[in-house]
């Protein structure tokens, strides 16, 4: 019979024969509709007219992945500096390839929100790389006065000449990897400088003045013993800096450490229950100090917060530059390649170094939304949720946030997800419970998850 067949025989034009039961309604089919869009135009206002008119801003991320050292739990990819001829030729990539992104992507109209230029270690460039790189940034993209311009800088890598030049060209916020404030423990992670010379880097930056300071430490690294730990979490409560951040050291396959104390023995790595006993007492001298809780492994003062993870986490666009970055365009998340001769080569050759990509569902921004902001946020109502995605997850898995609750894990608050104590020690497994079970609830349907 063709593209289409009568399958109600002679009574294919009555109502009552083809009418449809529809969430307990009798609905009769009739030829008055006409749909050309959606939602329907009564419902349109101009409160969002802004957001059109004025493009979301972008955030930055510039890997600098050349050390003095390679330490024994990093995982990053990274490369010893071997000449200034060798940084001198990345830098000039750097620049060649933020010329080209701006162009392709027409990014120059688009306020830059944050900046953040990690490692590596970016503090070991010279004036003159470090110069060019920002020349670089104001020229092809549009900061203000108000772009976060953030910078990693490692202890004893950095001069008050130094901070000068980050200071001219708009840098104002470090971020300085410590780690330890003991020495032994130091030593252990093969790193250069001693606890003295991290605190002497503080003091410098702090007699410099003009920057928000955080400073990271690692819990869980080799030789730590609980008066080790309690010194240096005491030590960087001293120093007053803005914000503390206290990351969970993982061994990863492609460390030292992994081969040193996973596959080999010439190391002793505290255990996950020593390591979980290290994290609470930090929390417990870190909140007795009067700092906030910021993120699940960030504390803060005065406000102060990192705008450049809040805004990417958020899901806002992040260009990446530099070899083996990660960056975000709409939906697609994107690498480049992620070995520096690669990365050099195809810039040279004019061509975008993107190595691999990933085009996220809707599905996707919702999982990645529950996972980065509505646990690890200390502060993400469920409204800003909903607004963005249309429907209250707490009601999607309610038995699962029952068990939370009932656990210890989050309070009884039913506007926003707040974290217990034990929550935020555990922030990453809450995160994994939560998104996990929308993952099994979405994928109930025909389309389901690759992963």
């Amino acid at each position: 019979m063709g593209k289409f067949e009568n399958t109600t025989g002679s009574n294919w034009a009555s109502q009552d024969a083809a009418s449809l039961h529809i969430n307990g309604n009798v609905e009769y089919p009739t030829r008055e509709e006409f749909y050309t869009n959606y939602p329907f135009y009564k419902y349109w206002n101009s409160d969002c007219n802004d957001h059109l008119l004025v493009p979301e801003g972008i955030n930055i991320y510039i890997h600098i992945p050349f050390c003095i050292q390679i330490c024994d739990y990093c995982f990053y990819m990274k490369e010893l500096i071997r000449s200034k001829d060798q940084v001198d030729e990345y830098v000039d990539c750097l620049c060649k390839e933020m010329k080209m992104a701006s162009e392709h992507f027409s990014l120059g109209r688009r306020k830059v929100n944050s900046i953040y230029i990690g490692g590596g270690t970016p503090s070991v460039l010279t004036e003159q790389q470090f110069k060019k790189l920002s020349e670089c940034l104001h020229k092809y993209h549009y900061l203000t006065a108000d772009t976060e311009f953030a910078f990693e800088a490692e202890p004893g890598t950095f001069s008050k000449s130094k901070l000068e030049w980050y200071k001219e060209s708009g840098v104002n916020r470090i971020s300085m990897g410590v780690q330890s404030f003991d020495d032994e423990v130091i030593r252990q992670s093969s790193r250069k400088h001693t606890a003295v010379q991290a605190i002497h880097s503080i003091d410098i930056l702090r007699e410099a003045g003009g920057f928000e300071l955080n400073i990271d430490l690692l819990s869980g690294l080799a030789g730590e013993t609980t008066d080790s730990w309690d010194r240096s979490v005491d030590t960087a409560i001293e120093q007053g800096t803005d914000m503390l951040t206290i990351y969970k050291m993982k061994t990863y396959a492609n460390t030292n450490f992994f081969k040193k104390g996973v596959r080999g023995k010439e190391i002793e790595l505290p255990g996950q229950m020593e390591e979980v006993s290290l994290m609470k007492r930090a929390m417990d001298k870190v909140f007795a100090a009067g700092y906030d809780l910021w993120s699940t492994f960030a504390f803060t003062r005065n406000g102060c917060k990192s705008r450049y993870i809040e805004h990417t986490w958020r899901g806002q666009d992040m260009i990446a530059y530099g070899a083996s970055s990660f960056g975000k365009l709409a939906s697609f998340n994107y690498q480049n390649f992620n070995n520096i001769h690669l990365y050099v080569q195809k810039v040279k050759m004019d061509v975008m170094p993107v190595y691999r990509t990933y085009a996220m569902s809707y599905k996707d921004m919702i999982v990645k939304e529950l996972l980065l902001c509505a646990v690890r946020l200390f502060s993400y109502t469920k409204k800003e949720f909903i607004d963005k995605f249309g429907f209250d997850y707490f009601k999607l898995i309610p038995d699962v946030m029952s068990e939370l609750v009932y656990k210890g894990y989050i309070t009884d608050a039913t506007d926003e997800l707040v974290l217990t104590k034990q929550g935020v020690l555990y922030g990453d497994f809450v995160s994994k419970v939560i998104a996990s079970s929308v993952k099994e609830v979405f994928a109930g349907d025909a389309i389901g998850f690759v992963y």
